[in-house]
């Protein structure tokens, strides 16, 4: 499998964990084991801080673990903040489709009813995706939208962002297909915004999050009070984790910035498990209906998933079992979630992360499996974990090599000014030879400047430096400084040849 193939999947869409394919009795939860599992994924890839809430049936289990400031040794508790990344979509669909339960939404309405100034295009048709096709991923919205949306703490900024996502073109026919972008969430949230009348922040928290008994939860960091501390978030760099203060993307909130802790994921997996009690009955009817795939769309199934899947309301749908097996991961640039949510056997996980990591994903199954008394994975792969390490490597090896250029140089400029070295003169071979040189710089610069661009499916440099680790632009720019150290100096003793034997020094003298 290709780089490219698992890392972006990986930095916009965690993948969802796979069905159980059988009804066996699930086990109960052993504190004890739980800590020792979670304990050592994270010593496998270095994980700052965990956060994990499990419930089976009546019994639940929340507990935190490393640290939410590893510089003060502050530690994660129950109670430590966490950004939930795309976990923030069920909550998103459940204020839609409870103001669907309310009558005030149609989801088979085009958007343009709620949304009049905007305009949706596939090339230069115009098209009228509905409601529902924002709701369900097939609105036909490329899954570049994360990369098109700008960093602001604006009272506009949704708006502003719906506007820019809909001046793009759209990738396909709406309602033709399945395809996952974090903005068909953000355009959900406009909605909300316009029907209520409220702010998208004031109504979930007055309608959702309030209701449901959410004491700790918050609608993106713009509702954070002051006296209230979110988890440091972390990102990789040359010595492990380094504590990264994300860009606010106030215009995402809908799509990625939810805010929450262990308790009240406890909470909330009670909620969508149906064995929760004080939830009202336009919520709960909302919670049902965020659980219902689309199928007018077929099923998918991509990579790394054994089996296929249908998207719900902030969903993924799997039905492997006679009741549906729902998951979903969240990914920010700095922090990690992922839930489970298993109705056979009234299991759910959540594990949120103060890092950009799979590992949330690897621990959510893991406790699964070890709940269904399966083997767990002892280790994944993780993708930002691998594009470090190769980051670092490559950063090291361009600074060996461009001290030995450097020294190699030196010793050229020397014997040229003790008359070692002259110029060779004007001829076409010198010409070819010093655009060869030159055309091989700039070459090096361009693949420094491009390759990572292609990694991360062609998004900018700027979308690069926030989301992927902090090696890579330094690698990126050791390898361009080198390419052009090694071409001057291989242009430089072609012009200043030895006088003895009148030909170029050669580098591996």
């Amino acid at each position: 499998m290709s780089l490219r193939r698992i890392l972006v999947p990986f930095l916009i869409f965690i993948c969802a964990a796979m069905p159980c394919a059988g009804a066996a009795e699930a086990a109960k939860l052993d504190a004890p084991a739980i800590d020792d599992y979670v304990t050592s994924m994270m010593n496998k890839d270095s994980l700052p801080g965990v956060s994990v809430a499990m419930i089976h049936g009546n019994e639940s289990y929340t507990q935190g673990y490393g640290f939410s400031d590893q510089s003060s040794g502050q530690k994660v508790t129950p109670a430590t903040l966490f950004e939930l990344g795309s976990n923030s979509k069920a909550f998103t669909a459940l204020g839609l489709l409870l103001l669907v339960e309310q009558g005030k939404i149609d989801l088979k309405a085009p958007v343009t009813r709620y949304l009049p100034w905007t305009e949706w295009k596939l090339g230069q048709t115009p098209v009228e995706p509905t409601v529902e096709d924002f709701l369900h991923q097939t609105s036909g919205m490329g899954s570049n939208s994360v990369a098109m949306i700008k960093a602001s703490s604006h009272d506009k900024a949704l708006e502003d962002t719906v506007r820019d996502l809909a001046s793009q073109s759209l990738w396909y026919t709406p309602g033709e297909r399945f395809l996952y972008s974090t903005g068909n969430y953000d355009v959900l949230g406009a909605i909300i915004e316009q029907v209520s009348g409220q702010s998208y922040e004031s109504f979930m928290a007055s309608q959702v999050i309030k209701p449901l008994g959410l004491e700790n939860s918050y609608v993106g960091t713009a509702a954070l009070p002051s006296d209230v501390q979110l988890s440091s978030g972390y990102k990789l760099g040359f010595t492990g984790n380094r504590k990264f203060e994300a860009p606010t993307y106030r215009g995402n909130t809908p799509a990625g910035y939810i805010l929450s802790d262990a308790m009240d994921m406890e909470r909330w997996l009670n909620v969508q498990l149906g064995i929760s009690e004080g939830t009202s009955e336009p919520l709960r009817r909302a919670v049902v209906l965020s659980h219902t795939p689309d199928r007018r769309v077929s099923e998918t199934l991509t990579e790394p998933y054994d089996f296929p899947f249908r998207y719900g309301g902030g969903w993924l749908v799997f039905n492997g079992g006679k009741e549906p097996y729902l998951s979903h991961g969240g990914n920010n640039p700095n922090f990690s979630s992922y839930i489970i949510l298993d109705f056979n056997q009234k299991i759910g996980i959540a594990v949120m992360g103060n890092r950009n990591t799979i590992y949330t994903y690897a621990i959510a199954k893991g406790l699964h499996d070890l709940l269904m008394g399966k083997l767990p994975a002892g280790a994944y792969q993780d993708t930002t974990s691998t594009v470090n390490l190769a980051a670092t490597v490559l950063f090291i090896l361009c600074l060996l090599l461009s001290i030995w250029i450097l020294y190699r140089a030196f010793k050229v400029l020397i014997a040229i000014r003790r008359g070692e070295r002259s110029f060779a003169g004007r001829s076409a071979s010198l010409y070819l030879k010093s655009t060869l040189w030159t055309l091989f710089a700039i070459l090096m610069v361009g693949a420094a400047w491009y390759i990572p661009k292609q990694l991360f499916w062609g998004y900018s440099w700027s979308f690069i430096v926030v989301w992927g680790p902090f090696t890579v632009a330094p690698a990126m720019i050791a390898l361009a400084i080198t390419a052009v150290l090694f071409a001057s100096l291989r242009m430089t003793t072609t012009l200043f040849p030895r006088i003895k034997d009148d030909q170029p020094v050669s580098l591996t003298v």
